[in-house]
């Protein structure tokens, strides 16, 4: 099988698109990992691998990844992978690799991956922006994520982006019972949800000591927690952490709407 990579190069977003037709296996795993230690050299930090011309993949293409996710750790860049037909999406899915590698996710379309790097904060003001309070306590927590939810809706995102706001948000609303509240189930957890024409943005901040978002999971597939922050940044296109008004963590969710979509 001919094997062919072309690298596109997007250094307005850090970003790069390899483009890979054939197999991926030990006779060219060398030759890819070459390509992107280059690109990430150069700043490309955000890798989108275009795998819909992939026709085979085995554990070096496993390996590839966890090279990738490993050499991402400290500049806060990401793999996304698209394209991938139904055996390649088997050998990921056996592989379990995306459910653990925290900077390894993957996306409909190289076009919608790299909507996902253009991931600044909104400036200016939001077409529209709700707030509510929810008690620290698990109780709540399935009520505000429908809550919350059935503000975004109106928004046009898929079925599948809307699954992924609430796994994210009911994870940040679980993290903050669980870690951000010292008054207990008397105290109170804030959501501040802003909308934009291509995008929404949720603040959740608690009370607690506060958290800057370093990644603590195990990568034991069978431990029993930890996943929470590693599912946040798997399905959302930006996550940041930063100290609350008024102390504690705003934990701060961002997810991207295709252009064509109207409110």
């Amino acid at each position: 099988m001919l094997m062919a990579f072309v690298l596109d190069r997007h250094p307005d977003l850090h970003a790069c698109v390899l483009h890979v037709t054939g197999d991926i296996d030990l006779a060219v795993v060398p030759e890819i990992q070459e390509i992107l230690r280059t690109a990430l050299a150069a700043g490309l930090f955000n890798v989108v691998i275009d795998l819909s011309a992939v026709t085979y993949a085995d554990s070096s293409a496993m390996g590839l990844l966890v090279w990738l996710d490993h050499e991402l750790a400290g500049v806060e860049g990401k793999v996304v992978l698209t394209g991938a037909n139904e055996n390649v999406s088997r050998i990921l899915e056996v592989s379990g690799l995306v459910s653990v590698t925290p900077n390894v996710c993957t996306d409909e379309s190289v076009q919608q991956a790299l909507l996902s790097f253009d991931i600044a904060i909104p400036v200016g003001d939001p077409m529209w922006a709700q707030s509510l309070s929810v008690p620290a306590n698990v109780e709540s927590l399935a009520p505000a994520r429908e809550r919350v939810c059935s503000m975004v809706e109106t928004l046009g995102f898929t079925d599948a982006a809307m699954f992924d706001v609430k796994v994210a948000l009911g994870e940040a609303l679980a993290n903050a019972v669980r870690h951000g509240s010292p008054a207990g189930v008397d105290g109170e957890i804030y959501v501040h949800v802003r909308a934009y024409d291509d995008r929404v943005v949720l603040d959740v901040i608690d009370a607690g000591a506060g958290f800057d978002g370093a990644h603590v999971c195990s990568d034991d597939l069978y431990a029993s927690g930890g996943r929470g922050i590693m599912f946040m940044r798997a399905l959302m296109d930006d996550v940041r952490f930063a100290p609350g008004p008024s102390g504690g963590t705003m934990v701060t969710l961002v997810k991207h709407r295709s252009a064509h979509r109207s409110p």
